[in-house]
């Protein structure tokens, strides 16, 4: 289950600032998902927004007062369409090919007295092992060093 979460001072702050968000949030992303991709793709806010302009026979536009229901409509239609954009941003950064840092940070370990032989083999394995590779990028130049000489061992 994938979900965006905050801490409780933000999601209170953000609930203060914009209420009629409340019923997004806690809510998981694929239902998010789903609700979203029902929506088309064309779809212009500004064309809503024409609809209730009319020109008069002096040739003068008059704006026909909009409800407080569409109003909340084009609110919500604005919101989900900036939503739209920060998980669309969201899942380009996650699907980023991280291989060339990889094998920068394996590589880089050549200072550390390892032979480039056995550093392309450890980076073959990370390549490999997703969940390993993501643990030793996280880890400082210490503990890579540590990782690899039990590496070495195993």
């Amino acid at each position: 289950m994938k979900m965006i979460t905050c801490d409780r001072v933000t999601h209170d702050a953000a609930i203060t600032a914009h209420p009629k968000y409340a019923s997004f949030f806690n809510k998981k992303l694929i239902s998010m998902m789903r609700w979203l991709c029902s929506i088309p793709l064309n779809f212009n806010i500004e064309d809503v927004n024409e609809e209730g302009t009319k020109v008069s026979s002096s040739g003068t536009s008059k704006r026909k007062r909009k409800n407080i229901k569409e109003s909340d409509e084009d609110d919500r239609l604005q919101f989900v369409g900036e939503k739209l954009g920060e998980i669309a941003e969201a899942l380009k950064k996650f699907n980023e090919d991280k291989t060339p840092h990889l094998y920068e940070e394996v590589m880089s370990m050549e200072f550390e007295g390892f032979d480039d032989e056995f550093l392309y083999n450890v980076f073959d394995f990370l390549g490999k092992n997703e969940s390993e590779a993501k643990i030793f990028l996280a880890k400082k130049s210490k503990h890579k060093k540590i990782w690899l000489q039990k590496f070495t061992q195993g």
